[in-house]
């Protein structure tokens, strides 16, 4: 019964439907959400749905992680690398950006006391 989940498809049919899961209350936490903290994690959770996805799409059963020590120079059967690297590069980036906006908002929090993304009206003039 679970060499059911032994096939990439059953794997990558799992790893999307999580994903867009993962992506939907993200999706549901932005637009019902007016605190600032609250709508910038919320971005952050679709940001990881998306790595999931991408990471999931290039997930192959069997594969070996791509380390090679020296003595084997067989490398018919490892997973590529370069998706793995990508992801951890936007995953940097997205860290920054989230703590850069978390900055901004707690800088906004302490020079006018408002939290509510429906209150913030300057640039409105």
């Amino acid at each position: 019964m679970l060499d059911f989940f032994n096939s990439n498809e059953t794997i990558h049919f799992i790893i999307t439907v999580g994903s867009m899961l993962l992506f939907t209350i993200g999706l549901y936490g932005i637009f019902t959400q007016k605190n600032l903290v609250k709508v910038l994690i919320s971005f952050d959770i679709m940001e990881s749905a998306l790595f999931l996805f991408f990471i999931g799409l290039h997930y192959n059963f069997g594969l070996v992680a791509p380390i090679v020590d020296g003595s084997d120079k067989t490398f018919t059967n490892m997973v590529d690398p370069v998706p793995q690297a990508m992801i951890l590069t936007t995953i940097v980036i997205g860290l920054a950006v989230l703590a850069l906006g978390l900055s901004f908002g707690i800088e906004y929090f302490r020079l006018t006391g408002i939290n509510d993304i429906s209150k913030m009206n300057e640039l409105r003039d």
